[in-house]
């Protein structure tokens, strides 16, 4: 995750990925629960995409009303700080397992913003929150089966199942690799979200949900059986493609 340390210049002044820019407006897309081990954001099509093409149609929306208007979208996939701009907008705050937290939302949302050039103070004060923390409950922490989450706001990602399924192409460490079998996590890991009582169902985009009933109903010896070109083909619009099969699979 090297790429954390680069542009950090840009990562606190949106003016330097968008010349012009003035303001930020944020966007919360929901997704659902998780099945089949594989973490509810990555049931369907890649969420970059998705919540981008969604922005996309909001600019082409706001040009249509201000010709002036000038913007570029982000998700996830740029130097910028989503969950910091989306607490300034008042749409939400960080947990004490660093996820945004809706307090309307809950946590299952994927934060997508336009940096635009519309001045700030066209836009009227958000309302306060009612909730700016989550309390002291400290579930998440408990929750957590590989020890990441050494404290509050203490994320180890050298322990975090979502990373080493996701973002890591290393092999588990020895000492997780009973605990990712017990949980069953082949992509992601929403164990602190479950435990979390801001966790809320939500009514996932539909885009997010297209392989839904493919991954509930694969087994372990489905996954094993599965080629490198049939994962291409069967996977071909999905986050699963970061990972790789090998990777999801222990091969």
């Amino acid at each position: 995750m090297g790429y954390l340390a680069r542009n950090l210049e840009k990562r606190f002044d949106p003016a330097l990925l968008v010349p012009g820019a003035e303001s930020v407006l944020c966007f919360l897309a929901p997704y659902g629960q998780a099945a089949g081990g594989v973490a509810g954001f990555a049931q369907g099509a890649d969420y970059h995409r998705i919540v981008k093409d969604r922005l996309f149609a909001v600019i082409r929306d706001l040009k249509a009303q201000f010709p002036a208007f000038e913007g570029r979208p982000f998700v996830d996939s740029a130097p910028v700080l989503e969950r910091f701009w989306a607490v300034e907008a008042g749409l939400g705050f960080i947990g004490q397992n660093n996820f945004f937290i809706s307090p309307e939302y809950g946590l299952r949302t994927i934060i997508g913003v336009i940096v635009c050039n519309i001045p700030a103070d066209r836009f009227p004060p958000h309302a306060p929150l009612a909730t700016t923390e989550c309390g002291a409950c400290g579930a998440c922490l408990r929750a957590c089966p590989s020890g990441a989450l050494r404290a509050p706001f203490d994320l180890d990602a050298r322990r975090c199942i979502s990373y080493l399924t996701i973002e890591s192409h290393d092999p588990l460490p020895d000492d997780l690799t009973s605990s990712v079998s017990r949980r069953g996590w082949r992509f992601g890991c929403e164990e602190c979200m479950r435990a979390c009582p801001w966790d809320k169902p939500l009514t996932p985009l539909p885009e997010f949900e297209t392989h839904r009933r493919e991954l509930e109903t694969m087994s372990d010896a489905d996954w094993a059986s599965l080629t490198e070109e049939e994962f291409e083909k069967r996977f071909a619009d999905s986050g699963l493609r970061r990972a790789g099969l090998q990777h999801l699979t222990g091969k």
